[in-house]
């Protein structure tokens, strides 16, 4: 065969080999491809507890005069913070935050309870007995650092003012007035219009106890005084021991 033959497939050799370079079958570089996963988990929210409740000062209050704050001896938990707090103190009346003060203006036996509700919505409820009493009563009073006898007094309570009375044979009747303040303290002051050798007055300044039932302080007003005094009146079933905070959620 001649070179003249021979050129033409030559050239028709050459052009299919060029056409073949670009052809996508061949392999250029590789391809990384990343894959991203997700993973969902759930965590339990915990039991809202409402927590305990406890007062300051502790023990019975009297009437018109105590002013009791409200707060948590053991404060909320659980559920999702933060907590709100409404209080309602059993006699129509009504607090808000973590901590609440109140005063009673009647005696008697009341149930505060504190409603703590989380970012939720979700509630739960601690309550605390409040016992409530007056100062009225026969009050039997000794007197130390002088030779007194012993005489009782009669006071009579209304909200934070009190009229009191004593009858002895000495020196007869004697009467005045006085008053009850936060958190247990009572003052009295009574004359004896017919003392010899003249009328004088008595003045009781003291602070009553956490029960309601013991009152001790400083008297004024007799020959060699001040001097110190205790008063006591008889429990009733109306002073009950307080029961212990109860704590519940709903």
């Amino acid at each position: 065969m001649s070179v003249r033959n021979l050129l033409p497939i030559v050239l028709l050799l050459a052009t299919g080999f060029v056409a073949c370079t670009g052809s996508p079958l061949q392999t250029e570089g590789t391809v990384t491809v990343t894959q991203t996963t997700s993973t969902t988990t759930t965590i339990p929210v915990p039991q809202l507890l409402p927590g305990v409740i406890g007062t300051s000062p502790t023990g019975a209050g009297i009437a018109s005069a105590t002013v009791f704050s409200f707060l948590f001896a053991t404060p909320p938990s659980g559920g999702v913070p933060p907590y709100t707090v409404a209080w309602n103190f059993g006699d129509g009346g009504a607090g808000a935050g973590t901590v609440a003060a109140h005063a009673f203006t009647a005696p008697g036996n009341f149930t505060a309870t504190a409603t703590v509700t989380d970012s939720k919505g979700t509630s739960a409820q601690a309550t605390f007995p409040v016992s409530i009493r007056s100062v009225t009563g026969r009050w039997n009073v000794t007197f130390s650092g002088i030779a007194l006898k012993p005489e009782a007094i009669d006071i009579v309570q209304d909200q934070t003012a009190v009229t009191a009375t004593v009858n002895e044979t000495a020196d007869g009747f004697a009467s005045g007035t006085g008053s009850v303040s936060n958190p247990r303290a009572l003052s009295v002051s009574v004359t004896f219009a017919a003392g010899q050798p003249a009328p004088y007055a008595i003045t009781y300044v003291g602070t009553l106890d956490s029960t309601l039932l013991n009152w001790t302080g400083t008297v004024t007003g007799f020959t060699a005084c001040p001097c110190g005094f205790s008063a006591t009146r008889a429990s009733t079933g109306a002073f009950s021991i307080i029961p212990s905070p109860i704590a519940t959620g709903r």
